[in-house]
């Protein structure tokens, strides 16, 4: 029996838009600071992690003790960093293709939300001018897990009022795509790890992601 797609979420940072440089020269400037290293290998394992485990790690790999309130500035100084670099921004700065698939779900009827650990989605999404076609956005400041928990997944769905089972939902970081895995959605994972690659659908690059071939994938879900 085929499934009717009805709800598709997404992670922001690196599948909406081209963040992943902007993120790691944020946070090297915040390693720098703190004399340890930080390699663009780690800023794609960290990509999707809440801030806070973010800064445990980076203060972890200090030779001295850092305090829990030094954590919290340097977590936000980090997100300064991080806006200064964002301000310029344009709808120029979406992926490839990604402006017309979801112009292409919104007029196939699927509703759309964001599950990002990010708090800048919505003001990016406000200067790509596609904010209002998302019915909701997730606050990751309101959740008790950060991913590789399904929590904001699933706090999306149920925003959307879409039963799990007839959500997908899209994901460029290993940790995000465990969650997803989690949960009853149908698992879209952009890039080419071995991690990435146990997505039902995964594709190389956000320039081969369709709403057609979304939604025959999902209609032919296993």
């Amino acid at each position: 029996m085929k499934r009717t797609l009805k709800a598709v979420i997404f992670d922001f940072d690196g599948v909406i838009a081209d963040t992943v440089q902007h993120y790691y020269e944020a946070t090297k400037r915040i390693a720098d600071e703190l004399g340890v290293p930080f390699t663009t290998e780690d800023n794609l394992r960290f990509q999707g992690i809440p801030r806070k485990v973010l800064m445990d790690e980076l203060s972890n790999r200090c030779s001295r003790d850092v305090t829990e309130e030094e954590k919290l500035l340097l977590g936000n100084k980090k997100g300064e960093y991080y806006r200064e670099l964002i301000a310029e921004f344009t709808k120029g700065d979406m992926l490839p293709g990604m402006y017309e698939f979801l112009f292409n779900l919104k007029k196939s009827g699927i509703k759309m939300g964001i599950a990002s650990s990010s708090s800048n989605a919505p003001f990016l999404l406000e200067k790509f001018g596609i904010k209002d076609w998302f019915e909701c956005i997730v606050d990751p400041h309101k959740l008790t897990k950060g991913k590789p928990d399904p929590e904001i997944f699933l706090t999306a769905a149920d925003c959307l009022g879409i039963s799990y089972d007839s959500c997908a939902a899209v994901e460029d970081g290993e940790a995000g795509l465990k969650g997803i895995m989690k949960t009853p959605m149908f698992s879209v994972s952009i890039g080419n790890s071995a991690i990435l690659k146990q997505a039902e659908w995964n594709v190389p690059s956000t320039d081969f992601l369709t709403a057609e071939e979304l939604l025959r994938q999902f209609a032919n879900r296993k």
